[in-house]
């Protein structure tokens, strides 16, 4: 049987207007992009997922609008192993003031329900463990890919398999990527979640009332990648 080629859907979540945000995406090219604008989290996710299952693309990969991502890091994550059904990279939680503490990712499993959490709870990785890892294993790269019990949707791209088989849910509204690490353990298909050390973007920190949802009109918007494109 014949390799299915690598197609993959570039998802842009995008409830704010953040001009950092618009100038880096806008040099990110060689990707077919999905833009949901303006959308409630729940909807927002719901349409992406029917868009993506009625198309060809054979992978979804998130990006949130406060996450500053380089081009770089786009091929990172596109041209990885196709085995993994769900890899992501890693950044900055922005949760509290200093946002130079926690990176996005656990080892553990979020709280069951997400709305209930604290901060606390999630008990998230330190940045400097995750430097020191990468520092004392730069020579041993297998070893830069740890499988996670949750991550924060850092450029994460998912397999059509794991979109097929666990839809996107929320929480009171939000909380989207706990709730996809919970139900990854909760259904049992056998996928697990690896984070790449080596692939790190900076997490904005955007206060709530930049959120444009119910302000603006949402929009859902299709930028297919063109033939002479960059691949």
């Amino acid at each position: 049987m014949m390799a299915v080629a690598m197609k993959p859907l570039l998802v842009i979540f995008k409830p704010r207007s953040i001009p950092e945000f618009d100038e880096a995406i806008e040099k990110i090219n060689g990707i077919s992009k999905l833009w949901l604008k303006y959308f409630p989290q729940p909807e927002a996710y719901d349409r992406a997922r029917k868009f993506f299952l009625n198309s060809d693309y054979t992978h979804f990969i998130i990006l949130p609008d406060d996450l500053i991502v380089t081009q770089e890091n786009v091929d990172a994550i596109v041209n990885y192993d196709k085995s993994y059904d769900s890899i992501s990279g890693w950044c900055n939680n922005n949760g509290r003031d200093d946002t130079n503490i926690d990176t996005n990712i656990s080892a553990f499993l979020p709280p069951d329900p997400p709305r209930t959490a604290t901060y606390e709870g999630y008990r998230w990785f330190k940045i400097a463990h995750f430097e020191s890892l990468l520092d004392r294993l730069k020579d041993e790269e297998e070893l830069l890919t740890m499988p996670v019990l949750h991550q924060g949707f850092a450029l994460s791209r998912l397999s059509r398999k794991l979109i097929e088989q666990v839809p996107f849910r929320t929480d009171a509204g939000c909380c989207v990527d706990s709730c996809l690490s919970l139900d990854l353990m909760k259904f049992r298909i056998g996928i697990t979640q690896y984070v790449d050390l080596r692939i790190r973007m900076r997490h904005m920190k955007i206060p709530r009332t930049e959120l444009l949802v119910g302000k603006e009109k949402p929009i859902m918007l299709f930028e297919k990648q063109l033939p002479n494109e960059r691949c």
